[in-house]
């Protein structure tokens, strides 16, 4: 059967520009969640692949740790699923009605929000030309990545949360809050991505395996589900590849969507794919404000004197030197003004003083008052004000731009938010296969591992401890 491939679902890029503006909305999201999955995108895997499949999992996690602290996240791609009543319309996967009808028990519909986080590190860190290619050709964009990437420092929350607003804050006050919410958390071949968010998000990595499983057994209270443990050891499918679960079980929803026996009890699953999220508008400043009031406010003081800024792209002042300039001409006019002024005041009262001059005081002075002195003509002046008004707004536009929610083009699969999207939906529709409970007493907390027949157990062992930073984390 032929199944129309659905277009790429709708999601919300995130930038430093926008991810403050974003952060409410987000957390409001993740508490109405039904569950959530998860995706991250990294620079690479390093010069010895191998190492990160060794037989020996501490060994292995070790390489996993050296990995995470030397590379980078490129992307972190999160999806929230929130279920919904049965509809008396039965809808496909890209919101359009499929049939009309009584409520029907069999479908299981959700609400789905993606974001995908494009995330730069603020510290060195190594980069693999395959990997970015292989990003690069599945929908990366590479200038906006380093344009308009939220900065991020991996490691010990109290020494890299930031202040309130910071970037680095506000990504690890959202992923608190993904832990914070006890509904199931899924990935799909997950161990490398957890060893990259919990560095990225949440603590330095600890050395032990051990204190690291006690960790993510603490950190999600819901569990940890992931989906290609439950394609290979409860399913037992064919093959457990992220694309061809997604696909295989798209046609299977389709299939039972469109079943017409009433005696059928088979489960499916609707997902109705929000839109981008409507973001507020900023409040931009008068042009007087920055124009007149202070001209310094507007540009960078340091790249001013020196022609160089240590902030870079996250200054947030303008480096447009014709700004610089413009501001210093009106700074010397007005100090040059201001002289003449009070030159032009010390001969009115040398006037005022002079005898035989009491019967003209009161009409020179008014004449002065009323008279102008600039140093340049009024044409002169009129015409550098509008300059330097013309000047800081396109300065003050380029360093502050406004916030955007928009896709860019050129997406394809492999996307940090499509393989989370993905990642949901063969979450439910395991959960449909085998029953939530099922699934819970067989595949909570069991994370896949490459090339064993065993997986990861997320569970706290009776010799383990916590790490010293997640103790102080619980203690808050």
């Amino acid at each position: 059967m032929h199944v129309a491939q659905i277009p790429l679902p709708t999601y919300n890029q995130v930038t430093k520009h926008n991810l403050a503006l974003m952060q409410p909305m987000i957390i409001q999201l993740i508490k109405q969640a039904t569950f959530i999955a998860l995706d991250a995108e990294f620079t690479g895997l390093g010069p010895k692949v191998a190492a990160t499949r060794t037989a020996d999992i501490q060994e292995r996690y070790q390489h996993m740790c050296a990995l995470a602290k030397s590379h980078a996240l490129v992307a972190f791609g999160l999806s929230i699923f929130i279920k919904t009543e049965p509809a008396s319309e039965s809808k496909s996967m890209d919101g359009t009605a499929a049939t009309g009808g009584e409520v029907n028990d069999r479908e299981r519909g959700y609400k789905v929000h993606n974001f995908n986080f494009s995330m730069l590190s603020e510290t060195d860190y190594a980069v693999s030309p395959r990997s970015m290619i292989f990003l690069a050709e599945n929908g990366l964009d590479l200038n906006q990545w380093i344009m308009e990437g939220i900065p991020y420092t991996g490691g010990d929350r109290l020494v890299n949360e930031g202040g309130r607003g910071n970037p680095n804050g506000i990504m690890r006050s959202i992923f608190k809050r993904i832990m914070s919410r006890q509904v199931p958390v899924a990935v799909h071949n997950g161990f490398l991505d957890l060893v990259f968010l919990y560095h990225s998000f949440y603590a330095s990595l600890p050395p032990k395996l051990s204190t690291f499983v006690a960790d993510l057994s603490d950190m999600f209270p819901g569990g940890l589900f992931d989906t290609k443990y439950v394609s290979d050891y409860m399913t037992r499918e064919r093959s457990s590849f992220l694309a061809y679960l997604f696909r295989k079980y798209e046609r299977d929803d389709s299939r039972a969507r469109e079943e017409t026996d009433p005696s059928s009890t088979q489960v499916y699953s609707t997902f109705h794919i929000q839109p981008r999220l409507g973001l507020p508008a900023i409040q931009q400043k008068p042009i007087s404000e920055t124009s007149s009031s202070d001209p310094q406010l507007a540009y960078c003081e340091d790249y001013a004197f020196h022609g160089v800024c240590k902030k870079n792209m996250w200054c947030g002042k303008s480096h447009d030197l014709d700004l610089i300039l413009d501001a210093e001409e009106q700074r010397r006019d007005s100090k040059r003004r201001k002289t003449q002024k009070r030159s032009q005041d010390a001969q009115d009262a040398e006037k005022v003083a002079e005898p035989g001059n009491a019967q003209n005081n009161v009409s020179d002075n008014v004449s002065e008052t009323k008279m102008p002195t600039p140093s340049l003509s009024t044409e002169e002046t009129t015409e550098l004000s509008m300059q330097s008004s013309v000047g800081t707004t396109k300065a003050t536009a380029r360093a502050a731009k406004a916030p955007e929610n928009v896709v860019q083009p050129g997406e394809k699969f492999h996307s940090a938010y499509f393989d989370a999207f993905m990642t949901g939906t063969i979450f439910s529709h395991q959960l449909n296969q085998h029953t939530p409970e099922e699934v819970e007493s067989q595949a909570k907390n069991k994370v896949y591992l490459i090339g064993k027949s065993i997986p990861l157990i997320i569970e706290k062992s009776a010799f383990a401890k916590f790490s010293l930073e997640h103790e102080r984390s619980r203690a808050l």
